[in-house]
């Protein structure tokens, strides 16, 4: 599945390509069989998934963990470390690791804890959304994640909000460091507006906002669809007709597709679907904003890719996002995840003068080389301090 999780990727190819860093990669993937008859594709894909394959050069392995949807979640570290810890114990005697890195405090920070008990390794967790922001609100969940962060070597957070989050849960301030996400600054540069509508056969006079992420509730794709409605009486002046463009993929395309048509929004919202990132530069090139009303979000690199390609942004003030959007003159924050607050901020975007090469010099100044450097230092004490 290669479009999931990008930014973990992005982060530790770059951290292995520094000198004397080696990377193998233990994802454990949720067990399903491969059956004669067809089922939800969602877990259809998990059957797909191979046990090992090395499609960017190192090794990944897939070990298969039993998941109970809609109940049993606060065992699915436990079942995860399970599944995992022979393979683990296997490599460990061919490689002889020095420390595990793990992504999202649960379930994957739990199993981790457990394969470093087992294997003697310091263990090194990051958090990076709902893994902090959601899961400790859940009764069955939150001791395991506080267990989790207290006998974590370190902690990674991808934002300043999530830092104290963190800290709320009993993590001390010299055990977390706050690491924000990079982008590939050589995939994301400007490109000119009228070549990327051409390619993508999009109208060279219109309008378009674009807002990239997965197709679910907390996304808040719905609040944008419903904004639509309001902007022709917000832009008057205006006589270019607005078009909302919707990358992704996700459990919610049938409600937004209900929703589109019971508004009567058919001949201005386009679901484009899932986009490979080498084939997103265009979209963010051929559209005049981005847009994102999430709910919840760590580190959302579509704002850092935004950015990066010089376009403004007008985003919900959720968790780390106005650590993204530094400035007014990066974009406008709306101060309230309603379709008449996105509708009123909107409208102020299209009509305000923007400075593409502002906003791209500050979007391309945190490349992945830079996450990977601070990562290392983080990994390398983690290690020093666990064998003193």
């Amino acid at each position: 599945m290669p479009l999931n999780a990008v930014f973990v990727r992005r982060r530790m190819e770059a951290w292995a390509q520094l000198p004397g860093n080696q990377l193998v990669v233990i994802a454990p993937v949720p067990y399903f069989p491969k059956l004669p008859f067809s089922t939800l594709r969602a877990w259809e894909q998990f059957a797909e998934v191979p046990q090992a394959e090395s499609p960017w050069g190192y090794n990944i392995y897939h070990p298969r963990y039993v998941v109970t949807p809609k109940f049993g979640m606060q065992f699915y570290g436990r079942w995860m470390a399970r599944a995992t810890l022979k393979l683990a114990q296997t490599l460990h005697q061919r490689h002889r690791f020095d420390v595990i890195d793990a992504h999202y405090v649960y379930p994957d920070g739990e199993a981790a804890i457990a394969l470093g008990d087992a294997l003697g390794l310091p263990v090194v967790l990051s958090g990076r959304g709902t893994d902090l922001t959601l899961y400790p609100t859940l009764s069955a969940i939150r001791p395991r994640i506080v267990d989790s962060l207290s006998r974590a070597s370190h902690l990674v957070c991808v934002s300043n909000e999530l830092r104290q989050v963190a800290q709320s849960l009993g993590v001390s301030n010299e055990r977390v460091s706050v690491i924000g996400n990079g982008i590939d600054a050589a995939l994301f540069q400007p490109i000119d507006k009228i070549k990327a509508r051409n390619a993508l056969g999009l109208p060279p006079d219109a309008r378009l906002l674009l807002s990239v992420g997965q197709l679910k509730e907390n996304k808040g794709f719905h609040i944008l669809i419903e904004a639509l409605l309001q902007l022709p009486a917000l832009c008057q002046n205006q006589s270019a007709r607005v078009g909302l463009l919707i990358v992704g993929e996700g459990p919610e395309r049938r409600e937004l597709e209900q929703l589109i048509k019971r508004l009567r929004l058919s001949d201005q919202v386009t679901l484009v679907g899932a986009i490979a990132q080498d084939e997103l530069p265009n979209w963010y090139a051929a559209s005049d904003l981005f847009l994102l009303a999430s709910a919840r979000e760590g580190w959302p690199n579509v704002l850092c890719e935004a950015q990066a390609m010089g376009l403004p942004v007008v985003a919900s003030r959720a968790w780390g996002i106005p650590e993204i959007v530094r400035n007014s003159d990066l974009g406008l924050l709306v101060p309230e995840r309603s379709p008449a607050a996105f509708a009123m901020s909107i409208a102020q975007a299209l009509q305000r003068p923007w400075d593409p090469a502002y906003i791209a010099k500050e979007g391309s100044n945190r490349t992945w080389s830079v996450v990977a450097t601070e990562v290392d230092d983080v990994l390398k004490a983690a290690r020093a301090a666990f064998v003193q």
